[in-house]
């Protein structure tokens, strides 16, 4: 698999997750604290989500570019600086 179609897979699989809890954690808001019937709760979190989603590709973008930098995973094996003293 390329490069790039890894990362599209990625971005795409992110994005899904991301939308999916924003919309659960809003049809939760919904249900419980403003007393909204399930599907009323649902379609409201829907509407939210729409928009939010275009603030959330630029954390997605930035998240997957500190991945794909390598700095912040190491190497098994590889040896910390620091690590033991």
């Amino acid at each position: 698999m390329s490069a790039q179609v890894r990362r599209s897979l990625l971005r795409t699989g992110l994005i899904a997750f991301v939308v999916l809890d924003l919309l659960g954690l809003a049809s939760f808001v919904f249900n419980q604290w403003f007393a909204v019937q399930f599907w009323h709760a649902w379609g409201l979190a829907a509407l939210l989500a729409l928009p939010l989603t275009m603030l959330v590709l630029p954390l997605v973008e930035a998240v997957l570019d500190a991945a794909s930098q390598g700095r912040s995973v190491p190497l098994t094996g590889e040896n910390i600086p620091g690590a033991g003293q």
